[in-house]
């Protein structure tokens, strides 16, 4: 049987619990560095885990602006599509009415350029007969001239005796009743002669006073129209004027004859 020296004992017990605290210290040390280490990984998992978060989030605010902007981008274009929509029902619609606003003035030009027409005809026509008008009124009034040139020879006949009326209704009178018995036959003749012409003078006085008055304005009356007129009027033709004058004296003759 061995025995210890009771002196090496508590040396030994010493050591030994050097050696248990070393080991529980290296212990406590290697499990602080592997906690140290641990809390190191899940800083960095917690930053690289707060940095996802912050990139998801930022991409989360993108693609939610990026949405904003295609519902805005949406909405305008649906309102520049509701409005181009409009704007061609509204030019459909225009078309329509300028179509149809072309087609009514089309037969509205149409009418009126038949009413030119018309106008443009009946002018022609009444320049036509206007002209001609003016032709027969010219050639009336050289009638007339030539007609007043016959007055003037029948007027410078010789003149017959200057007595009263009743002289001459009594020489008429007796000229009527005896003019059978005391005439020659070369005498009658001479008076139907006479008598005929006057009557043609009086036919052409007649017409030339119809054709005048229709050639005529009644602005356009001359002073010897409206002295004629008022012979008419008062019941004096110039056939009756002619007899007057034939009656007279050569004075009697002029004044007549200027008042025709």
């Amino acid at each position: 049987m061995l025995l210890t020296d009771p002196l090496l004992s508590p040396a030994r017990n010493e050591k030994k619990k050097r050696a248990h605290a070393e080991k529980e210290r290296e212990k406590m040390e290697k499990e602080k560095d592997e906690l140290i280490e641990r809390l190191r990984q899940i800083e960095e998992q917690t930053l690289k885990a707060q940095k996802e978060l912050e990139d998801q989030t930022r991409r989360a605010l993108e693609l939610d602006q990026e949405r904003k902007r295609a519902k805005e981008e949406a909405e305008r274009l649906e309102k520049e599509k509701q409005a181009a929509e409009e704007a061609k029902a509204e030019l459909v619609k225009q078309a329509a009415d300028q179509m149809k606003n072309q087609e009514q003035l089309a037969a509205e030009l149409g009418e009126f350029t038949a009413k030119i027409a018309l106008l443009e005809e009946a002018k022609r026509k009444k320049e036509e007969e206007a002209t001609e008008w003016q032709h027969k009124a010219i050639s009336a009034q050289e009638d007339l001239e030539k007609t007043k040139e016959e007055l003037k020879s029948v007027m410078s006949s010789p003149p017959a005796p200057e007595h009263d009326e009743q002289d001459e209704t009594n020489a008429e009178g007796s000229t009527e009743l005896h003019s059978d018995g005391v005439t020659s036959q070369h005498s009658e003749e001479e008076r139907v002669t006479e008598a005929q012409k006057n009557e043609r003078v009086k036919e052409q006085l007649q017409a030339l006073s119809s054709e005048l008055a229709q050639a005529r304005d009644d602005t356009k009356k001359t002073q010897n129209d409206m002295l004629h007129a008022e012979n008419v009027k008062a019941g004096r033709d110039k056939y009756k004027t002619l007899r007057q004058i034939r009656q007279g004296n050569t004075k009697q003759r002029i004044d007549e004859f200027e008042s025709m």
